[in-house]
């Protein structure tokens, strides 16, 4: 498998990015549940609620990165061709879905930011580095950042369902065979 994008299927870098980063979102998901519904002095699976709270931020800066990688990625490397069972409409929806993903990828991980630094929680990262605090306690900014990570979060959540059901209708449905333009090990 080429390290690049083809004309029909996508290459090594951008299927290592794609799942990478859905994988963490799904952590992100989960830690969330998680850390909002264990108590202060509960473990589950050994960890704690400030062990959670730790990760999810952690992870939260990873996620930050490697949006940037991907952004710079997608714009130095061609995209292959659309896929040719793909309608107008659907070519349409996928592209403007695309656009708010790379939003939700960026407003996430910054209001997630702007939350815990303004409101004083702060980040120690993977538990281990307490990050510095630039901005400062500023409950208004924090406010807006929570429900900005709130809105964000939940349209995340309807833009890949739509992107994974559109995935599975041509594959499982259509069978055209389309999910193979982006499942890891798959050759084209």
């Amino acid at each position: 498998m080429s390290l690049k994008n083809s004309a029909t299927h996508y290459g090594a870098v951008t299927r290592f990015l794609h799942w990478t980063i859905f994988i963490l979102f799904v952590w992100q998901y989960l830690s969330a549940a998680i850390m909002t519904h264990v108590g202060r002095d509960n473990t589950l699976l050994g960890l704690t609620q400030g062990n959670y709270y730790d990760w999810h931020k952690s992870i939260g800066l990873v996620l930050l990165v490697l949006a940037v990688v991907r952004l710079v990625w997608r714009k130095t490397t061609p995209l292959p061709d659309w896929a040719p069972t793909l309608s107008s409409a659907e070519q349409t929806i996928s592209h403007r879905n695309e656009l708010r993903l790379y939003w939700c990828m960026f407003l996430l991980p910054i209001s997630g930011y702007l939350f815990v630094m303004a409101g004083g929680f702060g980040v120690k990262l993977f538990g281990f580095y307490p990050l510095p605090n630039p901005i400062g306690k500023l409950p208004w900014l924090a406010t807006t950042a929570l429900v900005l990570h709130i809105i964000a979060s939940y349209t995340a959540i309807v833009l890949i369902a739509w992107h994974a059901g559109l995935g599975l209708k041509h594959h499982l449905y259509d069978r055209d065979g389309f999910l193979n333009r982006m499942l890891p090990f798959r050759r084209p």
